[in-house]
């Protein structure tokens, strides 16, 4: 049975929604956390949407919602600037970053500050939510030998690792476990105030693929990450039905892994630059084409390449930087 932490002294927390064109999903997460035995303190809604729907329909639901929510737009059309943008007006003990697109188990929040709490010699900096739709499924046969050219290891479980080139793996979902974990997604995920604040999102443009990866590896650096599977979401992930420039994000992925893979990790050899490659032109074209292969999908898959091929230009050869 889960803890009941409303019989217990809490710790202040602040839901930081980064979103953009998207006004019924955040009408239903905002309700799915209305729903939450332990309310957030506050929640802080930050917009990029390109009319004003997303703040008409926050606005109608303030006077029914059990906790304050302050919305605010912004032309910034980042995730991870917006995410920066929302922690700037928290004031709370834990800052609780999630996707737009969620619904939540009662409990969730809940659990998630549970965390902290019995976390009595404050080493964990941060905490993520199981998400119940999207969890850790082991490589087998021929995935596998193919992936261990890119991770350099072929044994072993992967689940919650960061190896290779920057190559994350979700957690797996085990009953009533708090794992730890080399890296945490940003889908429903919470810092304490002090390890956010000490490093922050990146400043990634656009998609801003991998800022979760980005800024969970370096609060690694100070504090444990943990995987708890007492608190539950299930995520519809919407995002992959609204890409538009598959170039720029194919772009994105070298870049912004590539950052994480020398800056973070600390691997600048050329056998890991030969493994990010392998990873990004090779391996995950053929599991891109293993889930499907319609004249569509070859069509995107082009797209991402000749983005990726600018983003290694990019990263190899500093007069292709723009």
């Amino acid at each position: 049975m889960p803890t009941d932490s409303r019989t217990r002294p809490g710790l202040t927390c602040s839901v930081v929604i980064a979103t953009r064109n998207r006004p019924e999903p955040i009408r239903d997460t905002l309700l799915s956390l209305n729903r939450q035995t332990t309310l957030p303190t506050i929640g802080i809604v930050v917009d990029s949407s390109d009319d004003n729907q997303t703040e008409q329909i926050v606005a109608g639901l303030e006077a029914s919602l059990k906790f304050p929510v302050v919305y605010r737009h912004t032309e910034i059309k980042s995730a991870a600037r917006q995410r920066n943008l929302g922690a700037d007006l928290a004031a709370s003990d834990i800052l609780l970053f999630m996707d737009d697109d969620l619904d939540l188990e009662p409990d969730c929040i809940a659990e998630l500050l549970n965390v902290f709490k019995n976390d009595s010699l404050r080493e964990t900096g941060g905490a993520s939510a199981t998400i119940t739709n999207q969890t850790y499924s082991d490589p087998k046969g021929l995935n596998r030998l193919l992936l261990g050219f890119c991770l350099g290891q072929w044994h072993g479980s992967y689940a919650g690792k960061l190896l290779g080139p920057a190559v994350n793996f979700l957690p797996e979902d085990l009953p009533d476990t708090v794992q730890e974990t080399d890296w945490l997604p940003s889908t429903c995920t919470a810092y304490r105030r002090e390890a956010f604040l000490q490093h922050r999102f990146s400043e990634f443009e656009g998609y801003s693929f991998a800022e979760d990866v980005d800024i969970s590896s370096r609060i690694a650096k100070l504090y444990k990450l943990v995987n708890t599977t007492r608190a539950r979401v299930f995520h519809h992930d919407m995002g992959k039905g609204t890409h538009r420039d598959w170039q720029a994000l194919g772009k994105s992925m070298v870049v912004n892994r590539y950052g994480i893979m020398t800056r973070t990790m600390g691997r600048t050899r050329l056998l890991d630059h030969l493994r990010l490659f392998w990873f990004e032109m090779v391996y995950s074209s053929l599991t891109w084409l293993a889930a499907g292969a319609s004249g569509q999908r070859f069509l995107l898959l082009s797209r991402l390449l000749r983005g990726k091929t600018a983003g290694f230009a990019s990263v190899w050869l500093p007069t292709a930087r723009e």
